[in-house]
């Protein structure tokens, strides 16, 4: 009996080791397709006079096992609005990583607003697979309307009055952001909670200003986030998984219309920034209309995008499309179709008030509307949510005054 209880613990010594010799046989590396992803934390749009670069970054699902070559290019940059450098890009065996820049060629030749994707051309390493495109906007060269007489003398009387040389907040002027934003929206909204760029708002003085109420309008990428904006619209809409299937009437809307995103525009214009004098302060906060008519305090954000005009336009002519009804193409009016909801109005970037924390998340991400300013830099900062948010998403903005 213990010669069988001792054969048998030898045998399952013998068969462990031959379990664990080979175990340690058996190959684990990832055999699949070598994924090739794009991102960058940069804002994605530039000006076309625009000297900053948009950087890049390349990231594998592994690392190469022999040196690898990955080409990329532009659609729709016709007469070669943008540029790349170090295009193609060089991984070496056992990395997964790599950076190149996007750059304006500062020609000065749009009169409109365009997109341009950025994609992977080829690569030498048969494993590889694009996994996204970049979608990257190139506005015109923003111009600074002119002050009217009555304005300048508004400007002089600043100085004068509170020595305060609006001056320096006009004209285009440089900034940093932060976008921060709520737990539950990563991986929904954004890949990462918090992004930092820099980028370029255009200022002058607001038609509201009058001889004793210094007042700003920010009139091309206000606080910075025009492409942020851009971009969570996107996502509420056109790329949308409930939009897009077939026989929505969503994709029935967006063929009617012509929709081109590579040449639709997207602006935002914000109004009524006051400056306090003797507190260093702005007032920036005020009522605006959300998405149910209903009047909430935020920034009084003004939106335009082309598709929505041409949508409205078919609207107000009493236009028709056919839509998929059941097995069935059926006319429905425009107008009742925008009733249902059908739309394209980019107020769905306004939701709820931001002058008190109505979502009351725990922990809060609501932070206090402020903005400030001082002899060098003025910034703000406020909490901002839009129709399928899950929380309020933090931004903060700082400019640096113009010398």
């Amino acid at each position: 009996m213990k010669y069988k209880y001792y054969s048998l613990f030898i045998f399952l010594i013998c068969l462990s080791w031959i379990v664990i010799a080979c175990s340690n046989n058996i190959d684990y590396t990832y055999k699949g397709r070598n994924y090739i992803q794009m991102s960058t934390s940069d804002d994605p749009a530039l000006s076309e006079s625009d000297e900053r670069a948009i950087t890049v970054d390349v990231l594998l699902a592994t690392s190469v096992e022999n040196d690898a070559v990955i080409n990329f290019e532009l659609l729709d940059n016709a007469d070669d609005i943008l540029r790349l450098e170090n295009g193609a890009v060089q991984i070496k065996a056992g990395e997964k990583t790599a950076r190149f820049k996007v750059l304006s060629n500062r020609q000065s030749l749009l009169n409109n607003q365009r997109m341009i994707t950025l994609k992977v051309k080829d690569y030498t390493d048969e494993r590889m697979q694009p996994w996204n495109e970049l979608k990257l906007t190139v506005r015109p060269n923003p111009t600074l309307p002119d002050l009217t007489e009555q304005q300048i003398e508004f400007v002089h009387g600043y100085m004068e009055k509170y020595r305060l040389n609006l001056n320096r907040f006009m004209g285009e002027v440089s900034c940093r952001v932060e976008v921060t934003f709520p737990a539950d929206e990563v991986g929904v909204f954004s890949d990462t909670e918090t992004r930092s760029f820099e980028g370029k708002s255009m200022i002058t003085l607001s038609e509201n200003a009058t001889a004793d109420r210094p007042i700003l309008k920010m009139i091309d990428n206000p606080m910075g986030i025009t492409s942020f904006l851009w971009e969570i619209y996107r996502k509420e809409t056109v790329e949308n998984e409930f939009w897009i299937f077939e026989g929505s009437k969503y994709v029935s809307m967006m063929e009617a219309i012509g929709y081109d995103m590579s040449k639709e525009v997207f602006s935002v214009v914000l109004d009524n920034l006051e400056l306090l004098p003797d507190e260093g302060t702005f007032s920036f906060v005020g009522p605006t209309l959300n998405l149910w008519d209903e009047e909430i305090e935020s920034l009084p954000f003004e939106y335009s995008f082309t598709a929505w005009e041409r949508w409205k336009k078919m609207a107000d002519e009493g236009g028709t499309i056919l839509v998929q009804e059941g097995d069935n193409m059926v006319e429905a009016s425009v107008s009742d179709l925008i009733e249902e909801g059908i739309t394209l109005n980019p107020v769905c970037l306004v939701y709820s008030s931001i002058d008190e924390d109505n979502w009351e998340n725990e922990p809060s991400d609501w932070i206090e509307p402020k903005g400030m300013f001082n002899e060098k830099t003025f910034s703000f900062q406020f909490p901002w949510d839009h129709v399928n948010s899950l929380g309020y998403t933090q931004i903060r903005v700082t400019y640096t005054l113009n010398e």
